[in-house]
């Protein structure tokens, strides 16, 4: 058994919960893959969040999925649903802070307006992966993003 596989949730080795759904596969292995990692675990957090239906003061939700660097851009996903789509070539790019907060551990955090008009508050993504070092690693070789902070 390998150090992935230890990190992968019961989810995705039983029900292959998180894994990159087959069209986007074909779509991102085109692009050509730099980091990717499935079936990991992760959480979003929510800050004073406004959204139409939806307000949330502090909120915290867990979820299996994946994240993925390819040439072109960063996608991660949550049980099959877009948490994160960003081209390397869009401005909102630098808006991203990207920082390990343990050496298996990854935080993508965001103003929600930045990305949805209607959308309100602070947004941290937190994903548990072994390959959280390369993620960083590549975000900042690549693209250069304000804010990227090597592990305290």
């Amino acid at each position: 058994m390998g150090e992935n596989a230890v990190k992968k949730t019961l989810l995705y080795r039983l029900f292959k919960i998180g894994r990159i759904p087959s069209r986007l596969r074909a779509a991102l292995e085109s692009e050509g893959f730099v980091v990717v990692d499935e079936g990991i675990p992760g959480a979003v957090l929510t800050r004073d969040f406004k959204a139409p239906g939806k307000r949330f003061r502090r909120r915290r939700a867990g979820f299996t999925g994946f994240l993925a660097l390819t040439r072109k851009r960063m996608v991660g996903y949550a049980y099959g649903r877009r948490l994160l789509h960003v081209p390397f070539d869009s401005p909102r790019l630098r808006d991203l802070d990207v920082k390990l907060i343990g050496p298996d551990r990854l935080e993508i955090a965001f103003e929600a307006s930045d990305f949805q008009d209607r959308m309100s508050g602070r947004v941290r993504l937190r994903f548990t992966t072994p390959r959280a070092g390369e993620f960083l690693e590549a975000l900042a070789a690549s693209r250069g993003i304000a804010g990227v902070e090597p592990h305290a």
